[in-house]
Parts: structure tokens; sequence; C-alpha cells
């Protein structure tokens, strides 16, 4: 673990932003307690910057909230905001963040599971650690004798960015207890009505006195309420003022909730109980220290093991466990529910456009014991709201982006021996991708009559069907593996319609109208082209996944490689990600399989000269070495995948063969470990001459793969590297 840096991911601009927050929290923990930072200027977070919370060209941090996301491109959570001072605050201190504190990063320390900076303002030492749903806190103030003094800004969200995301909020301070919620809006949770986060404080001391805050008047009044119509952003808060006789720190302990306060209590009863800060630090580390010891790598340069390893803490940050102590959750019929028995937690926060690709094949791979609950929760979201959800955030359906990826994630599950009930799995995939959703849905009309989405219906139609296709593709394998041939014939021909909305003169994937005319764009670089759902025409280009070989016949295979080898080869004369590459662009998702794809065409040395080349220009061990936002967890998982020499084609039990990075990787699984070895490995030598799978050399031109069952039981894959293109 110490080779983890959480700060990358953190630091950039425009797109090429992480976005990852590089606060305390356990493996998949609801609870993400880290710093909410600002720059120069009114302390309103750049949105660009701060969708995480934290952005590392910062020297000002606003309070610590205990709630996050993890790498989006979108502005939300951050609730339940708190911050240690040296005097009880004034009607200045509450205006614009009065009480906020400089800070440097020479004073931070950061491991899986810890937080810790020195608060220059104050002077104050803050450490953080957490739990699943709760945030523990130790505040040693440098000098003993100053008041130890908490604020509790309640109205406090990322999303105060735009500004003032609070809806309502209250507060309350009761004997040595604080407790309240938020109601906040973000750019997720605004699209059904907001999430509520409840919270309970309670210290390793007494309160000696305290005070609210509505707007700018601070007075001692015992709770506050904020309606969350108010014109100013200072919205409420609290603070208290603790009893130190003997020490200059204090503990926090903070339960978090989306049920009720209540629930907060016990939530923080559950897991923290009487522990000290310590006890509760060094079982954060352990749980991180289980999943690290599974993993052993040698070689590589130290830049190259730190991002793996860092990479490999990323795919375990997120989805988000959000059945709480008891196995009570709030669904998405906004009713309490407890699990049943073949669960252990319910999970939230999926980014599904995204993590389809790269981190839930991870998580398959890796912990299919989680990935069996998340699949268990999309059906259970499925059954208490209605649809197959698109981008599951908290308690709700943001319907965000496109296509029907959730079905993609289950059948790749499927494939891969993920425990689920089959019946009820394909029953809500075959509802997703024939009828109407009302949450995340399309236009099932239109697909079905014209085969393709019209663009005088939907202007992005073209990703939409292609992204269908692809959809309807991964379905036609699990109605064929379940015996039902006539779903099986009905998802593969319109896995085709791909080829309704290829142009074959252009050689581009055009808009089309509803009465067949093209609406071909202009400019095929033009990254803002709304034709295209982030991205342009060469990004969708070669987004084909369930028929890349019927893409080459489409293209000619000698011309698929020419213009792919141009696709890849003139994103690297762009080296700035501050806006999107118009040709192959690493730090979004669209194309982010496209450098493998030449292994379909026999081209298998071109993918490991590209795969190489991301892997050592767009990835870096620096605060801004992420290509663009993580989308939790989906470019780590990518670099990992690479970096072990095999990639997944999600949906399918396909893995493309790249370049191995280490000497070697091990990995244990339940199931069955995994090593990679690779031979003659150097910095040069990115190569592959030859590749034997458990005994059985890889014929690298016409089947340069692998099944998931040479890998699945327990595997050996041994490399031998070169550092020229080989013959094979």
């Amino acid at each position: 673990m110490a080779l983890v840096d959480p700060f990358i991911g953190t630091y950039g601009d425009g797109y090429g932003i992480g976005e990852n927050p590089p606060g305390a929290q356990r493996p998949f923990g609801f609870a993400r307690v880290g710093p909410d930072t600002v720059g120069d200027g009114i302390p309103i977070p750049d949105a660009w910057r701060h969708n995480g919370g934290y952005y590392y060209g910062d020297y000002q941090i606003l309070c610590f909230s205990h709630t996050h996301m993890v790498g989006a491109g979108a502005a939300d959570y951050g609730t339940i905001g708190v911050l240690p001072t040296n005097h009880v605050p004034s009607s200045s201190d509450v205006l614009n963040y009065g009480f906020r504190s400089t800070f440097n990063h020479s004073s931070e320390k950061v491991l899986p599971g810890f937080y810790s900076v020195f608060l220059d303002t104050p002077k104050v030492r803050a450490e953080l650690t957490s739990t699943l749903f709760s945030g523990v806190h130790r505040y040693t103030w440098a000098n003993p004798t100053d008041p130890k003094v908490i604020v509790f800004p309640i109205s406090h969200s990322i999303f105060a960015t735009y500004p003032h995301g609070c809806k309502g909020a209250h507060i309350e301070i009761n004997g040595n207890e604080v407790s309240g919620w938020i109601l906040m809006e973000g750019a997720m949770s605004g699209r059904f009505g907001g999430y509520k986060s409840y919270f309970v404080a309670k210290f390793n001391t007494t309160v000696a006195s305290y005070g609210t805050w509505i707007g700018q008047n601070v007075s001692q009044a015992s709770s506050q309420d904020d309606p969350g119509n108010m014109d100013n952003p200072n919205g409420i808060g609290a603070y208290v003022v603790l009893s130190s006789p003997t020490s200059s720190s204090i503990e926090m302990y903070v339960g978090i909730s989306s049920i009720s306060v209540d629930q907060a209590r016990t939530n923080l009863a559950a897991e923290v109980s009487t522990q000290s800060f310590d006890t509760i630090l060094e079982q954060s580390l352990s749980s991180w220290d289980s999943l690290f010891s599974r993993v052993y790598v040698t070689g590589g340069t130290s830049s190259d093991q730190i991002k793996f390893w860092t990479a490999f803490y990323h795919t375990l940050n997120a989805p988000s466990i959000f059945s709480e102590p008891g196995g009570y959750y709030l669904g998405f019929d906004n009713k309490v529910h407890q699990l049943s028995s073949d669960m252990t937690h319910y999970y939230t926060d999926m980014s599904i456009w995204d993590v389809y690709r790269t981190e839930f094949p991870w998580l398959v791979f890796f912990k299919p014991d989680v990935m069996s609950d998340i699949v268990k929760s999309l059906l259970l979201m499925k059954d208490q709201g209605g649809d197959l959800p698109r981008w599951p955030f908290a308690n709700g359906y943001t319907s965000s982006m496109s296509g029907v990826h959730g079905v993609i994630v289950i059948v790749d599950a499927w494939l891969k021996g993920i425990e689920m009930d089959n019946a009820t799995a394909y029953a809500a995939i075959k509802r997703a991708l024939t009828e109407h959703q009302d949450h995340a849905s399309f236009d099932v009309d239109a697909w079905q009559k014209y085969g393709y989405i019209p663009y005088d219906l939907d202007s992005a139609g073209t990703s939409v069907t292609l992204e269908l296709a692809y959809d309807n593709w991964v379905a036609s394998t699990m109605a064929k593996g379940l015996g039902h041939s006539d779903d099986q014939i009905l998802f593969f021909n319109a896995s085709q319609n791909w080829k309704n909305i290829w142009n074959s003169e252009y050689k581009f994937f055009c808009p089309k109208t509803t009465t067949g005319e093209w609406n071909c764009p202009d400019n095929w670089l033009d990254v803002f082209d709304k034709r295209y759902i982030e991205g342009d025409a060469w990004h969708y280009r070669f987004y084909v996944p369930g028929d890349v070989d019927g893409l080459i016949q489409t293209f000619g295979k000698d011309s698929f490689i020419s213009e792919l080898d141009t696709f890849l080869y003139n994103s690297e004369w762009d080296p700035t990600d501050y806006l999107p590459n118009p040709y192959y662009w690493a730090g979004n998702e669209p194309d982010i399989l496209s450098a493998y794809e030449f292994n379909f065409a026999g081209r298998a040395d071109l993918t490991q000269k590209y795969v190489r080349w991301l892997m050592n220009n767009q990835y870096t061990s620096d605060p801004n070495g992420l290509p663009g936002n993580d989308d939790y967890g989906t470019m780590s998982a990518w670099y990992l995948w690479s970096a072990l020499g095999i990639y997944p084609l999600s949906g399918s039990t396909k893995f493309m063969i790249g370049t191995p990075l280490f000497d070697s990787i091990s990995i244990q699984r339940p199931q069955g470990s995994l090593s990679v070895i690779a031979y003659n490995n150097s910095p040069d030598n990115f190569y592959v001459q030859k590749v034997v799978v458990n005994g059985k050399p890889i014929d690298m031109v016409n089947q340069p793969f692998l099944d998931w069952s040479d890998i699945s039981q327990g595997c050996i894959i041994q490399f031998w590297m070169t550092n020229v293109p080989p013959s094979y």
C-alpha cells in the first residue's frame, strides 16, 4: 500500500482532470471523508475541478465532508461538512466560509483509509479515517491552550458551486451530540428530487458550549432550519466548543445515513461504539491490506509501480455500499428495505455507461462476491423502481448517458459464473431492450420501425444506435444460453443495426433521418458535435464491439488497419488533454477499446505498440496522472488490464492479448490464481514474440485472444518480449 498515491487523478485542467477524492474510505465504503478545497477568489469552487471535492492546485480547505463522488464528470454529494478551528465563529467567519483554512501539500499524508493535513490558519493537525458509514476524526491543536472548536456548515455540498445545492437542512445540539440532515440537489441527485443525508456526531469529551447560525446571524440557539430557498450562500450551521483539560487532541465520530438520524446513530454505535481513532484506523488499513496482499508485482519502473498500485486502489473505491448496519437500505421506491440472506451488501453509485467496459469486468475477475451483490442490487432497483437503471445514484434514477448497458453488466457477470436469478435477470434485460422504460429509455418504436434511431428524433441517434447494437448483441448471448431461441434471433438481428448507419461513401457512421437522408458532419473531428455523445465521428468510427469482424469486412481489412492506425497515430501529436483529443481520446470511454481492435485484423503488434505508448504517456504518477475523469474506476481499470497484458471484451468471454508491463504479476482469486510472466521484459521490449497459456501456444496472427475458461480456474500466461515488431 505504500506505493499508492491517492493524489493521482486530483489535478489537471479542462477535460483532463481525474476528479478522484483523496480522502479516507473503506473498500467500496459509502463514507468518503476528505477535504473540499478552493483556490483563489471567493470560495465557490470551479465546477470543472471539484467534482471530487478536492483539487490539487488549491491551497484552502473549506471543510471535510463525508460523501464524495469518485472520478465523475458531474458535481454531487459533499454532504456533512465539518472543520476544526481555534475560536468561536463570528458573523464574518460564517460568511463565505470565513473559517476556511490554508494548507500546504508538504503537510499532507495519505494512505488507503487515512488522510491527514495541517490546517495553517487555526494551526490544527487533522487526521481522518472511516468505517463504511462513519467518519472518524482526530484533531490536534498546536497550541494546547487554544479553544477546541468544531464548525458544522451543514448546508455545504459540492453542488454549492452552482450555487447553493442545499434545498433544506436541519441541525441541532443536544448535550454532547450534534445531529441533523441536508437535502441537496446536485447534478445527479437533482434528477430525482434530491438526496437526503443524515448525521450524528459525538466526541471523546464533553461539549462546553455551542451555538448556531443562519445566514450571518450567529447565536446560542441549539438548533436551526434551512428552508432551502435562502438567497445567501451561507445557509445554516453550528459550532461546539469542547472541553480538553488534559489533551491538545480531540476525537470526533460522525455516523451518516441515507435513512434517518436514528439510523445514523445506530450506524455509529455499530461501527465505532467506544473504539478509538487508532483502533478504527488499524481496522481500515487492515481492510485494504487484505486486498493488496492478494497481488504481487515485480519489475517495471518506480513510476510504473506507483501507477499500477494506485489504479488497483481506485478500482476498489466504488461503487458504493448503500446497505447500512442491520442490512437496511433506502430503495428506489423511497422505502426502507432489508437485505435478503443471499446478499452481503446493496450497492449504488454506478456510472454504468463507463464502468461496464473495464471496471465491472475487473470486479467480476477480482471480487466476484462484490459483483454478485452489484447485479442483485441492479435487479432490486428494477423491482422497486420499475426500470433497469442506466446510472443509479444513491436511491434514484438519473437516466444519465445513453444505451441500456445494465444489460452488458448483467450478461458479462452471468457468462463468468456470477450467481444471480437467471429468470429475473433475463426478464429485466428483455424488458429494457424491447419496452419503454420511464427512467432509462430510448425510442423503442423508432428502433423497431427504422432499425436505427433517426437524427430528427434524437440528434445523438448515431451513438445511441451503435450502443443499442452492442447491448442487443450481448443480450442475444444470454438468450441463446437460456434456450430462448426466438429472442436470440430478435436480439442478434437488432445487433446488426449498426450497418444501417454506416455511410459507405465516407466510411464513417453518420446520422440518418426518418426519411433515410444522411446528415453527416462537415468536420469529422469536431469533438463538440452533438451528433455524437461525448465524442466525434472518429471516436465512434470503430465502436462495434459486438461485431468487430463484421466492421473489418465492411471497411476492408487493409483499410481498417490503415484508418485505425491513423486514428491512434494522430492522437500522439496532441499533448494536451485540456480539450478532447479529436483522434483517439484516452480520457473518455467511447474509444478506449480501439487500440485492442488491431487484434481482430491480424495486427496484434500495433495493439502492443499503441497500448504501451498510452500506458507510458497518457498515465503518469503525477497528480494529473489520469487522461480524464476516472469515472468510478473505469480509466484505472483500463490501466490495470493493460498492465496485465490482457483486456476484456465486456459482455463476452473474450479477452484480447496486449503487452504486459511488468516482469511478473500474480493475483490470488477464490477460484484460482492468475500468474503473468514476461521474459526478456524491458521498457524497450514491448512487442510480444510468443504467448503460452497454461502450456498452450497462442496463434498471435489469427487468434490473439484468451477465453474466460482459460483463466477462470487458475492460469499461467507466459509472454516472450522483444524490441521489434514480430512477424509471427
